[in-house]
């Protein structure tokens, strides 16, 4: 295995990979969301349409906000929404905890491995936080603090006690836990 870096290109293949959908199928993780078909939900940290496009097709009658930070994963969830011709699917650049969506205007949110990365992530969560509807839903997929041959570096990772501490914090109530194959878990949250 080499050293150098992974480029833009290289991880957007990793996290399309097929590898990847034996982890953790897309499909099935819809299975377990309080989603409906007309719900409006946004999946920030898109990167390039992984659970973005299943959950595009599940809401039929639906929206679908995909947002992300980076340009190049956007670009590439573009051709793939278009390959696909979904047109349920508004794709937005977000900054960080500035979300370019109206308070209470979703039913659901999923954060994807997403948080680990935000410099505060608190106030991360509580800006997406505020997007939900009352009673909104808001899934948080994230990785064990512990060593894996794919993911974040271990001090980037959150235990579930912390995750659920700042999902409190942020003003969501937790529903469920749901481990994920050993390496990472979800954790489902309720405004």
């Amino acid at each position: 295995m080499s050293n150098k870096p992974m480029t833009t290109g290289d991880f957007i293949k990793a996290l399309l990979s097929p590898e990847r959908q034996q982890q953790l199928d897309p499909y099935e993780l819809i299975t377990r969301l309080p989603v409906d078909p007309y719900h409006h939900v946004a999946d920030i940290g898109c990167g390039p349409g992984y659970f973005a496009l299943p959950l595009a097709k599940y809401l039929a009658h639906g929206k679908l906000y995909a947002l992300d930070t980076d340009d190049e994963m956007l670009e590439a969830l573009r051709e793939r929404v278009t390959a696909a011709k979904l047109g349920n699917i508004e794709i937005l650049k977000n900054d960080g905890a500035n979300l370019p969506l109206p308070e209470a205007s979703l039913d659901g949110l999923l954060l994807a491995f997403v948080i680990h990365n935000s410099e505060d992530r608190l106030a991360f969560l509580e800006a997406a936080a505020k997007l939900l509807k009352r009673s909104g839903w808001c899934c948080v997929l994230e990785w064990y603090r512990k060593e894996t041959e794919y993911g974040p570096p271990l001090e980037m990772r959150i235990e579930p006690e912390e995750m659920m501490a700042i999902g409190k914090d942020a003003g969501l109530t937790l529903l469920r836990q749901r481990d994920l194959k050993g390496t990472q878990y979800m954790l489902l949250f309720k405004r």
